[in-house]
């Protein structure tokens, strides 16, 4: 049996409990955390507050997702899929929720059900989760074939 990493475990771990306080600390306002960086050049309309902590949550989620995926396959062509993924999250998919969501029920927490899906995509590193079962069930059955 192949030993694993104890630094792959240590990445494993970090990502996990990462993850795990970002979720349990969903409400916090990154917003204000980034204008005090600039120095407060941000204005703080509602819309503005809304989009940054939207997208800061994504980055974050994604970002550590990357490292989870690297930590659990260590393969670097994974982490490059993921990467892409991540592209097609932040330059797609995020704008078109912005978009539809500001538009049609502005900044409340609470989503149609039009909307409920993508706003778990985005506030919820979900298709980071189905690409790690994706990848899993590959590496699985590759190892079967051979």
């Amino acid at each position: 049996m192949k030993s694993i990493n104890p630094l792959r475990i240590a990445l494993i771990g970090g990502a996990l409990v990462l993850l795990t306080m970002v979720y349990l600390f969903q409400h916090f306002n990154y917003f204000q955390t980034i204008n005090a960086i600039m120095g407060g050049i941000l204005s703080g309309s509602e819309n503005q507050v809304f989009i940054v902590n939207r997208t800061a949550r994504l980055v974050i989620n994604d970002l550590l997702c990357m490292a989870l995926i690297y930590g659990l396959f260590a393969n670097k062509n994974y982490l490059k899929l993921a990467f892409y993924l991540f592209l097609v999250e932040i330059l797609l998919i995020l704008p078109i929720y912005l978009v539809l969501k500001l538009h049609w029920e502005g900044t409340s927490e609470i989503s149609s059900p039009l909307l409920s899906p993508i706003h778990r995509m985005i506030v919820n590193p979900l298709l980071m989760v189905l690409l790690m079962v994706a990848l899993y069930y590959q590496q699985m059955f590759a190892k079967k074939g051979d």
